[in-house]
């Protein structure tokens, strides 16, 4: 992913990209967002979604007891045409949302985010990409 859009979501979600500055000895997302551009608005929405219910759900009960740990990303790839996002400190709930995000990436353009006729590429490196992204590639 480009350093903008990279640092957009950092921004945007410093609670979830805590670990971006830790030394590579302690978490992976010292090598950034290691995607293509097309999946931004994909994480841009699962991050949304995972801090909502990390900073909402049981947050009646006027304490810290029973919420939602604070969820941090390890690490953020493409692997095998699929996103993976990988972290710490979540609940069922946060589980699906990322389960969802990723199994929807196989059908988002990792290149230039379009959902038109994406497929999955036959190369040495498996990508999922739309029609127009795979004739320039």
């Amino acid at each position: 992913m480009t350093k903008k859009l990279e640092d957009k979501l950092f921004e945007k979600y410093p609670k979830i990209f805590r670990q971006k500055d830790l030394d590579m000895k302690q978490t992976a997302m010292c090598w950034g967002i290691e995607c293509g551009d097309g999946w931004y608005m994909l994480l841009d929405v699962m991050c949304h979604l995972l801090q909502w219910d990390t900073d909402h759900n049981n947050s009646k009960k006027g304490n810290n007891e029973g919420r939602n740990p604070q969820i941090e990303v390890v690490q953020v790839k493409e692997k095998w045409g699929e996103l993976r996002f990988y972290t710490t400190g979540y609940n069922d709930h946060q589980s699906g949302i990322i389960s969802f995000a990723e199994s929807m990436s196989h059908h988002i353009c990792e290149n230039c985010g379009s959902t038109d006729d994406v497929q999955e590429t036959k190369t040495s490196w498996i990508r999922n990409l739309c029609k127009k992204c795979r004739e320039t590639k």
